[in-house]
């Protein structure tokens, strides 16, 4: 048994574009007087990352086709914005409801590919960092080179589930700790062994980190979460977690692209 401790880190400032984001983290610590500790995780909002890559675009520099404006209609958005979904899913579109067009890119199952409306200036959508593994990968390092700490690294950001109603988080890239377990073959309470379930350890924290995250004007994009026993891991090791299971193996996708097979062949 272990205990958790979710600490929040509020930020010492709105991060803009060209922000050192790693010199922010600093001194929002050193602001909030936190420590970061030997197996620490470290939870940031993806969307920071973003802005400060710059990854904010202006729907005046966005062309879109009759698809883009199709689909926007039918999902209630913008053409522009239809469009940048598309650019970013790679046309790899399923459908669209009020407010989202269902996609499929390198993260997974995504509304509107991940890209967002919120806490950016009129007309404008930002995307997903560029390279969430890479962000993680300099965040460990720069904890471990400015603070002498070993800390996981997860890049969050908030999702929804099939027919659940709201979001809940989850880990776009991690670095430094182990973030699927797999316990196919150990026995239950009744001694029965498992046979499917490994355990998505990285999402469920994210997901806890969302918590104090929060999704409007809260300004806490790097939450500390403390007492949860990490495995670490050395960089041979470390997977993008995106891979580690197909469309096809999917138990919510691999059914739903056969049906679309059938739909279009139909």
């Amino acid at each position: 048994m272990f205990n958790v401790e979710i600490i929040p880190i509020r930020s010492v400032k709105i991060i803009e574009e060209e922000d050192d984001l790693l010199t922010v983290l600093g001194q929002s610590l050193e602001n909030q007087k936190v420590s970061l500790k030997d197996d620490d995780i470290l939870v940031i909002a993806s969307k920071v990352i973003s802005v400060a890559e710059g990854r904010i675009v202006s729907y005046d520099s966005v062309e879109y086709g009759e698809l883009a404006e199709k689909l926007g209609i039918a999902a209630k958005i913008s053409p522009e914005f239809a469009q940048l979904i598309l650019n970013e899913s790679g046309g790899n579109y399923i459908g669209a409801v009020p407010g989202a067009i269902t996609t499929l890119n390198a993260y997974g199952l995504l509304a509107n590919a991940g890209a967002d409306q919120s806490n950016v200036g009129e007309r404008q959508a930002i995307l997903l960092p560029k390279d969430c593994k890479q962000s993680a990968r300099k965040l460990h390092g720069f904890i471990h080179e400015k603070y002498g700490k070993y800390a996981g690294i997860i890049v969050a950001d908030s999702r929804t589930m099939p027919l659940r109603l709201g979001t809940v988080g989850g880990a776009l890239a991690t670095f430094g700790f182990k973030a699927v377990l797999d316990v196919r073959g150990k026995k239950d309470l009744f001694g029965r062994p498992m046979h499917i379930t490994t355990r998505a350890i990285a999402d469920q924290l994210a997901t806890a980190a969302e918590l104090v995250m929060g999704e409007t004007d809260e300004r806490i994009p790097f939450v500390i979460i403390r007492g949860y026993s990490m495995s670490r891991i050395n960089a041979s090791e470390e997977k993008d977690l995106n891979t580690l299971i197909t469309a096809e193996q999917c138990m919510f996708i691999g059914p739903l692209l056969k049906c679309l097979e059938e739909k279009r062949g139909s």
